[in-house]
Order: C-alpha cells, then sequence, then structure tokens
C-alpha cells in the first residue's frame, strides 16, 4: 500500500510540475515573442523578408494590446518566421 501511494504521489507531482511549465498565456507568448522579433531585428535588419517581418511585427503587437493575444501570436510567430528564425515560445 506504501508503494502505490508513493507512486501515486510521485506522478501527481510530475504531472503538476509539467503543467506549470506548459502554462503559458497567450499574453506570455506575445511579450516573449516581441522581445525575440526585437532583439532579432538588429541583426537580421537585411533579411529578405525584413520589411514584411517589420509589418507583422506591428500588426501582431497591435492584436496582443487589443485584447486578441493568440491572434497576435500568430503574427509574431509570421514576423519572426520573415527573419529566418525559430520562434521562441
Amino acid at each position: 500500500m506504501k508503494k502505490l501511494t508513493l507512486i501515486l504521489a510521485a506522478g501527481a507531482m510530475l504531472a503538476a510540475s509539467s503543467a506549470a511549465f506548459a502554462a503559458t498565456t497567450p499574453a506570455q507568448q506575445c511579450t516573449t515573442l516581441e522581445k525575440q522579433f526585437d532583439a532579432a531585428i538588429k541583426k537580421h535588419a537585411t533579411a529578405p523578408k525584413a520589411a514584411d517581418a517589420k509589418t507583422a511585427r506591428s500588426a501582431g503587437g497591435d492584436l496582443c494590446k487589443s485584447g486578441s493575444a493568440a491572434d497576435g501570436v500568430k503574427k509574431l510567430q509570421e514576423a519572426v518566421k520573415d527573419l529566418g528564425l525559430k520562434p521562441r515560445v
């Protein structure tokens, strides 16, 4: 009985820690992607799609601020990809 209790307790702790790690809200993702883009544009300003990326970044930021964070995240991911990078969220 003690082994079963320990196994169940360990499983519950593992599940809780995984859920806490993965619990990122769209608003938090907006902030992360905005920071990633803002840092990356300095090095990738001459990328072939840099102008498109800046437009997508602006639109994504506006969507995030207006309460459409999920749509903003998509637009910000597009902006980061236009610079040739992988979005980190």
